[in-house]
């Protein structure tokens, strides 16, 4: 009922997903000292998450706001592209839950900054499609991946998606291919000759390759993170399931855009396994495929109770997981 409501009310679904997001994030403002965790990601940026660190309520509100510009700008994107054949905020709403769902995840960390620029990525990879002339979209694809890779190092891996839609988006050619390798590069020249001038004593580099290291993980799971493992999972299996057989369904650009999807989501997962600190951070980038997925499968299921119960569950084991 819940889900039938918000499918046909979509600013409802975009004020319900805006309150419930302010709702969960509320703690990083009554609680400022809650959302202080140690830095642990791997970045190029260490000094200013370094100094962010040293103003929990900063952290929140920051964190906050850069979650809502990059919500709006997916679904602006996907609205923009046509690519669920429906105007809707369901992409806004699904990835705000999904980033909102752990503690952990209340704050400014550098994988939540490299999303957003991964977004801007996707969103100048779709525009090239059908372009006679796009090395400045090809341009502007790799110095977005670029600088999400000083954010967050595993990001690099979002090259090579961007490699692959020049094959299957577009007809690859020398241009193009070195347009992307010069935009992926030109951030760390300044990030590189930034540290040098300002903070030629701060050994970032050691710090990182310490996170590699000495840090160890340990898979120790409360009840509470054990119900949201599980409904997600399960989400995420029918979802998946559900977005792999409808790709064919699709409009040819749609189709070209869903199977780069499948790509990205699979380097996001390599990206976990990259990222020497298994907390919920490292899964973040998993939000933005997996925002778009369970869209599609919410929308476009033709199934009745399963996607209600679904939809609920999510919900719920957000709050459990939160407030419990």
């Amino acid at each position: 009922m819940l889900l039938k409501i918000l499918k046909a009310n979509p600013l409802l679904l975009l004020v319900s997903g805006i309150a419930f997001c302010t709702l969960l994030w509320a703690v990083s403002f009554l609680h400022p000292n809650e959302t202080s965790y140690s830095y642990t990601d791997i970045t190029l940026l260490a000094p200013l998450f370094d100094r962010v660190y040293d103003f929990p309520l900063v952290k929140g509100i920051l964190g906050l706001a850069l979650l809502l510009l990059m919500a709006g700008l997916w679904n602006r994107i996907v609205n923009k592209h046509s690519l669920l054949k429906q105007s809707t905020y369901f992409p806004f709403f699904f990835i705000l839950i999904l980033l909102s769902c752990r503690a952990s995840l209340i704050g400014f960390y550098p994988a939540l900054a490299a999303c957003l620029f991964l977004v801007l990525f996707l969103d100048r990879m779709i525009s090239s499609y059908k372009k006679e002339r796009a090395n400045s979209n090809i341009f502007d694809s790799g110095l977005f991946i670029g600088i999400a890779t000083l954010f967050y190092i595993p990001s690099i891996l979002f090259l090579i998606v961007l490699w692959i839609g020049l094959f299957t988006i577009r007809t690859i050619n020398g241009r193009e291919w070195s347009c992307s390798v010069i935009g992926f590069l030109l951030p760390f020249v300044f990030a590189f000759t930034y540290n040098l001038v300002f903070y030629p004593n701060y050994h970032w580099y050691n710090k990182i390759a310490g996170v590699f290291i000495y840090r160890t993980v340990h898979f120790s799971f409360s009840w509470e993170q054990i119900t949201i493992i599980v409904i997600m999972l399960l989400a995420a299996f029918l979802s998946v399931w559900f977005f792999i057989n409808k790709v064919g369904d699709n409009i040819l650009k749609t189709q070209k855009f869903w199977n780069l999807l499948l790509w990205f989501m699979l380097a996001s997962v390599v990206t976990v396994i990259f990222c020497p600190v298994k907390d919920s951070r490292a899964f973040a980038i998993l939000a933005i495929p997996g925002s778009f997925v369970l869209s599609a499968y919410f929308l476009r299921t033709r199934a009745k109770l399963l996607p209600e119960l679904l939809f609920l569950l999510l919900v719920a084991a957000v709050i459990v997981s939160m407030f419990f």
